[in-house]
């Protein structure tokens, strides 16, 4: 093989070697292929702007929240978004109920709102989870805390006639008066007849009826009701009080709770605890003690959310990383072979093949 042929070969070697590195290193593009790695970004966005959560349907055994979820839209219309919510009980880490709903196409940089229930048994409380999905991909989240669910009054037991509360909004009457009251009428060696009674209020704004008063006298240390009186009550109009009055006969010398039982259409609405004290101890109510009904944890939340500030800067400090990343490797994008070393190598052999010949 003469010198000429050798000079050929070792000029197609260095070329090829070339032409194979810059294609590896993405110099040389795969017309196939888009111009960037990175998917087309959307330039629609939604974000999750509120949570409320409020009490809807109730029964002996399961109360029903409504979730409403506000969203906020900005950019190009978004499709293909989906609202889950997660009831979790906070006691035993168990899921009691999870609901999804899709949500219609946003547009015009408006704010929608997503109606959503989730029912859960009404003994606990519970972390309500709230995740906004984009064409199957979580982008937010947020959670509440829900306690008090057991306070909430089913709908056969709701009633607006309460044991009148004293104190405070009530004239001016001193807190500690019970809503029982009792005196001594008549007594025995052995007995004492008490008139025991009870003030009932309306606090709504329809007039209540069908309504009945148990009171039941509870001797302290054995737990044994020693007498029992159930009274009819008449109409009650909103804001009246009604007092309704019963005798109870009791054995001398013991103390009682005096416990007042109120009942419509057979299931009971409202109960209340006084103390007499015929015997040598001092019985006592804590009258301060009462449901707080539903109460809702503060909003938190995680997010994945557009921030058109914070992916500018991602992006900036992605490209110096790169540039940075590529100086370090050969100052051109092809480690350890350069394009510039590349081009002079295969000139310098075209030439030394050119001398000889």
């Amino acid at each position: 093989m003469n010198r000429e042929s050798l000079l050929a070969i070792a000029t197609l070697v260095v070329v090829t070697g070339a032409v194979t590195t810059l294609a590896l290193t993405g110099a040389v593009s795969d017309p196939s292929e888009p111009e960037t790695a990175a998917d087309v970004e959307h330039t629609g966005h939604v974000s999750l702007a509120e949570i409320t959560i409020s009490a809807d349907e109730v029964t002996g055994g399961t109360a029903t929240l409504a979730v409403d979820t506000y969203l906020e839209h900005r950019g190009d219309p978004v499709t293909n978004v989906t609202v889950v919510h997660r009831a979790t009980d906070t006691k035993t880490g168990l899921v009691e109920d999870t609901t999804e709903r899709d949500v219609e196409t946003l547009t015009d940089g408006s704010e929608v709102v997503v109606t959503d229930t989730v029912s859960v048994p009404r003994k606990s409380s519970y972390e309500i989870e709230t995740f906004v999905y984009r064409n199957g991909t979580r982008t937010e989240s947020t959670s509440h805390t829900v306690d008090g669910v057991d306070a909430l009054t089913p709908a056969y037991a709701a009633t607006d006639v309460e044991f009148h509360r004293f104190g405070g909004d009530a004239g001016g009457s001193p807190a500690d008066i019970p809503a029982i009251g009792y005196s001594i009428d008549s007594t025995t060696a052995e007995t004492a007849t008490l008139d025991v009674s009870s003030y009932l209020t309306n606090t709504g704004d329809n007039a209540e009826r069908d309504l009945k008063l148990e009171v039941n006298a509870r001797q302290a240390e054995s737990n044994v009701i020693a007498d029992s009186a159930t009274v009819e009550l008449s109409t009650i109009k909103p804001g009246k009080t009604a007092s309704p009055t019963v005798g109870l006969e009791v054995p001398q010398g013991y103390d009682y709770y005096l416990d007042a039982i109120l009942w419509r259409d057979g299931t009971i609405v409202r109960t209340n605890r006084a103390a007499a004290n015929l015997g040598p101890g001092s019985l006592s109510v804590n009258e301060t003690a009462s449901e707080t009904g539903l109460e809702v944890s503060d909003f938190a939340s995680s997010s994945n959310a557009y921030d058109e500030a914070a992916d500018s800067s991602t992006e900036t400090d992605s490209d110096a990383a790169r540039e940075d990343a590529s100086a370090e490797s050969s100052g051109d994008g092809t480690p350890g072979f350069g394009i510039a070393v590349t081009a002079v190598a295969v000139l310098a052999t075209i030439a030394l093949a050119r001398r000889f010949q």
